[in-house]
């Protein structure tokens, strides 16, 4: 069901039995497909007092605060109807209403409107609207293993957001996007959106599956999608009678199953690109393997019951993308064409496109020799598959004799250990920034001397951007080091020549600015990074945000509330000192209470003079990154419609110079767009301040 949309021929079902029930049963339905424009019924309420929000609107948008909405739909209701007939249907019908009000009524939301076999239910904290979800579904479950007929089965989307409120309802894209989430669930399933996971984060016995990007009706870009599982109850011994033997031979023929699945999973995250190491939609694929990997694994080692409809329906878009890549060259077309937009559906075109020209690979770029016997094939993946893909060969040891350089050992032991685990990239990113947010601000060198020496193993991932770059790089810096020198040298000696080697042959000064790219497009907005200032624009009020002292990582803040419309449109500039391939960031973003539009403009300068040795990231919500990350242009950046057209932006600032500190001047100015008139060259005579 999307919002505001009704199968044609349903007349609303009466929230409460009474007389005359019956002459208001639902009507058939029209086959599968056939919508026409509707609105849903409100939910009754009570009226509003004289002088209440209700009664004396304003002129100002109505926002609301954060709201969850859950949007519920019976999934092949009309073809029950008309299979059944319209009493049977109404008899269903009542049932799954019933055992949704009171799941709703449980945890605490709100009912805004029915429609036939659809609700839509507002919650005041995403978690309530997930655990409702869940118990919905169990709910559900639980009555259609009683039934010996057919069954129903529920679709449940779920978005968080700012919608516009009125009257009870709720208007607005997010509203949109929840329906649109519903109808991309199946049977039994809920999905939500990026935001709501965020915010409901961890739950006890849940777990999230990523779905990828997905298109849906009325959205411009793709939305990303997550699916909702939950521990379920032990299945039942049919007819009671089952034999120890046979559950016992039932379960290892489950777990014989769940290998082959985590063998083809890890096929997945053993395919590169050719050209582009860190090519997100592979990256994004490889994140989904991971995710799908471990639970799997948890499956095996907690004997949580798994249904091999679902692992079936999991597991085949990953089969399908290692067919295109093994079997590229022997494919027929219609088969090529099949797999093709299955892939694209659950990993986009992209991956498929680069596919289609042979540029994934199942082994690594350049394989290194290696004495060590090579390791048994896996087993084969379930149906897709039809050829094995080739392993990559084991990361290099740390060399002993650069023991006592704690910044490479740690890093480079560090990177050992994540490559042997199998964890993709961006998910391991996602970690070290979560512990250390400041990592990317400390340069690699001094890196040991913080957090116990545990902030040194983050940099792995600048090791791994320079492995992508050149293959056997780490295998060979420290022989490289060790050229030409007399005699073993000092720790900090060959420390000295090891980063030499680094930046030098691991060309860090050139492309130091593509690794902070790739990490920005991982690790923006979630989990974020460490920030030297920000500005939050509230409607009534500027909060500029700073650090009380030089440290980096200092978790510390100095807020400065200003309320004066002339202060909060002045140009404010913040001084940053970044320290040798480092970067330090600045974010502006709107506040829970802003409801007009502003403008954003910020600039980079050093010494005085233009740079563009930055890059911004521009936010569609809180949670959700509006398009990649962007160079910072010389003559400054111009970003309209902060709190309409976008969420705000991460500004983050790069000194590629691998030996000097840089002095950087980052200017920031939010205004109301009236105020925007002929201002002056950005690089000519200083902006007038009012």
């Amino acid at each position: 069901m999307g919002y505001g949309l009704v199968r044609a021929g349903a007349r609303l079902v009466p929230d409460a039995p009474g007389a005359g029930e019956a002459s208001r049963l639902p009507l058939r339905l029209a086959g599968p497909g056939s919508y026409h424009s509707c609105h849903m019924d409100p939910e009754p309420r009570r009226e509003a007092s004289p002088g209440s929000a209700e009664s004396a609107p304003t002129a100002s948008v109505p926002y609301s605060g954060t709201v969850t909405i859950l949007f519920s739909d019976i999934r092949g209701f009309t073809e029950y109807t008309e299979q059944y007939g319209d009493e049977a249907a109404y008899r269903v019908l009542r049932e799954h209403n019933a055992i949704v009000r009171k799941q709703i009524e449980a945890l605490g939301g709100t009912v805004v409107k029915t429609q036939g076999d659809s609700f839509m239910v507002s919650f005041s904290t995403a978690r309530g609207a997930i655990l409702c979800a869940i118990a919905i579904q169990r709910a559900i479950g639980e009555r259609s293993q009683s039934e010996t007929g057919a069954r129903i089965a529920v679709g449940i989307g779920i978005n968080t957001g700012e919608p516009i409120e009125e009257g009870g309802d709720y208007f607005g894209s997010m509203v949109n996007l929840a329906a649109r989430i519903c109808a991309a669930a199946g049977p039994g399933e809920i999905f939500v959106s990026e935001p709501t996971r965020q915010v409901a984060g961890r739950l006890e016995g849940v777990e999230y599956v990523d779905r990828g990007l997905r298109d849906l009706k009325g959205f411009q870009e793709p939305q990303r999608l997550s699916e909702v599982r939950w521990a379920r109850p032990e299945r039942r011994a049919l007819g009671g009678a089952a034999s120890s033997d046979a559950r016992g031979t039932e379960t290892q023929a489950e777990i014989d199953v769940i290998r082959e699945a985590i063998a083809a999973l890890t096929r997945v995250l053993g395919i590169s690109h050719l050209d582009d190491p860190t090519f997100r939609p592979l990256l994004e694929c490889q994140a989904k393997a991971t995710d799908l990997r471990l639970a799997l694994s948890r499956a095996v080692t907690e004997a949580h019951p798994l249904s091999a409809q679902r692992l079936t329906t999991a597991l085949q878009p990953f089969v399908d993308l290692l067919a295109l890549v093994a079997d590229r060259e022997s494919l027929e077309d219609r088969r090529w064409s099949e797999l093709e937009a299955a892939v694209a559906s659950a990993f986009g075109r992209q991956l498929v496109s680069v596919a289609a020209r042979g540029r994934l690979s199942a082994g690594a770029a350049a394989p290194r020799a290696t004495s060590a016997p090579a390791p048994p094939e896996p087993a084969a993946p379930p149906s897709g598959a039809r050829a094995s893909l080739v392993q990559r060969p084991p990361a290099p040891p740390v060399d002993p004799r650069a023991a006592g350089v704690r910044w490479w050992t740690t890093a480079h032991e560090a990177w050992i250990e994540w490559k042997a685990s199998g964890i993709a990239w961006a998910h391991v990113l996602r970690t070290l920034l979560a512990k250390h947010p400041h990592l990317l601000s400390v340069p690699i060198r001094e890196s040991a001397d913080q957090g116990d020496g545990l902030l040194a193993a983050g940099y792995l991932l600048l090791l791994e951007h320079v492995e992508n770059l050149l293959p056997t790089f780490l295998a060979a810096a420290v022989e490289r080091a060790l050229a030409g020198v007399d005699g073993a040298p000092t720790p900090a000696a060959l420390g000295a020549r090891l980063y030499e080697v680094l930046v030098t042959e691991g060309r860090l000064r050139e492309t130091y600015a593509t690794f902070l790219r790739d990490v920005m497009v991982a690790a923006v907005p979630n989990p974020g990074l460490w920030a030297d200032a920000g500005v939050v624009e509230h409607e009534d009020a500027t909060v500029v945000i700073t650090r009380p002292g030089r440290a980096v990582g200092d978790a510390r803040e100095v807020r400065r509330r200003l309320t004066d419309e002339e202060e909060r449109s002045v140009e404010r500039l913040f001084t940053l000192t970044v320290q040798p391939l480092t970067t330090r960031l600045v974010y502006v973003k709107r506040g829970e209470l802003l409801r007009s539009s502003r403008d954003l403009e910020f600039r980079l300068t050093r010494g005085g003079m233009p740079s563009d040795q930055g890059w911004y990231v521009v936010l569609r919500t809180g949670l959700v990154v509006s398009r990649e990350p962007r160079k910072l242009e010389l003559a400054g950046v111009s970003l309209p419609g902060l709190g309409r057209e976008h969420f705000g932006a991460w500004i983050a600032v790069f000194n590629p110079d691998p030996h000097a500190a840089a002095p950087y001047e980052l200017s920031v100015t939010v205004k109301p767009p009236e105020t925007l008139l002929q201002r002056p060259s950005v690089f000519g005579e200083p902006p007038r301040r009012a």
